[in-house]
């Protein structure tokens, strides 16, 4: 057959654009530190000679994917953040996450919607609630998936090879003062999810909040797409009751009826109705 027919139905291989894979290596970088990076910091972390970084952090600047302060220091650039709230807007699963949710009110805890980036989570959108909590969600925000109970949640739909292989021997969670979490013990709490039917993070992304959460499926898909959960102050409320976790598994399984996935799929779990 000769090279680049598509008859077959496959997808010809395209030789990859060096620019690009180096412009998307910075920007990389840059999303995953806190702090804007000087030029001899950024070249310190990025595999590319020095003379092609400034090209490479010039262009960026120039269209606005990345900022360059007074003072000489990179970060993420507006355009960036832009693009990603418009992808993030048309995404299917914070349509119907987003429409499920707010047709039941204005709920008394926040909830959020999340989805799986290698061993973090990744906060695509919530609904605040009306008690006040001690974590301030962002859309984009990430945190270790082993330590949230929407990550605990879509790690539990995970075959515990795929387990071992994102998360590791250990997990580490930097928002708490560099806890750890050894691998057995989190495969423990996701058997203890699936046979619960839903997820719980005690006071492991923040002191004295609690979250419950559960996943959420789509056509076809035996692995979650995403994952709910609501948080809540320990004191405020009887945190571990039927009405909290039954919310949370009616909003997943609501929304996993409209992305025509099935709860059922999760193994210890049978259908949930709103």
């Amino acid at each position: 057959m000769p090279q680049g027919d598509s008859s077959s139905g496959d997808v010809p291989a395209r030789r990859a654009v060096p620019a690009i894979e180096k412009a998307a290596i910075v920007l990389d970088v840059l999303a995953t530190t806190e702090e804007p990076l000087s030029f001899s910091q950024l070249a310190g972390r990025v595999p590319m000679a020095r003379s092609s970084l400034h090209d490479v952090c010039s262009t960026l600047v120039r269209t606005g994917l990345a900022e360059k302060s007074p003072e000489g220091r990179y970060t993420v650039g507006l355009k960036l953040v832009e693009l990603s709230r418009h992808r993030l807007a048309s995404m299917e699963l914070v349509q119907a996450f987003q429409r499920i949710t707010r047709a039941q009110g204005e709920p008394v805890e926040t909830i959020v919607l999340a989805v799986l980036s290698g061993s973090d989570v990744v906060y695509v959108s919530f609904i605040n609630g009306r008690r006040p909590l001690a974590v301030r969600y962002e859309i984009g925000m990430r945190l270790p998936a082993a330590f949230t109970a929407s990550g605990k949640s879509m790690l539990a739909t995970l075959p515990t090879a795929a387990v071992r292989e994102l998360v590791g021997r250990r997990a580490l969670n930097p928002n708490a003062s560099g806890a750890r979490k050894g691998i057995r013990e989190l495969l423990t709490e996701l058997d203890d999810t699936r046979r619960r039917g839903f997820s719980i993070d005690d006071e492991e992304t923040a002191r004295g909040m609690a979250c419950i959460g559960a996943p959420i499926f789509a056509a076809g898909r035996h692995q979650a797409v995403g994952a709910v959960a609501i948080s809540l102050v320990k004191s405020a409320s009887n945190w571990y009751d039927e009405a909290n976790s039954g919310y949370v598994r009616s909003v997943a399984a609501a929304v996993t009826r409209e992305l025509g996935g099935e709860s059922a799929q999760w193994r210890g779990l049978g259908p949930v109705s709103l």
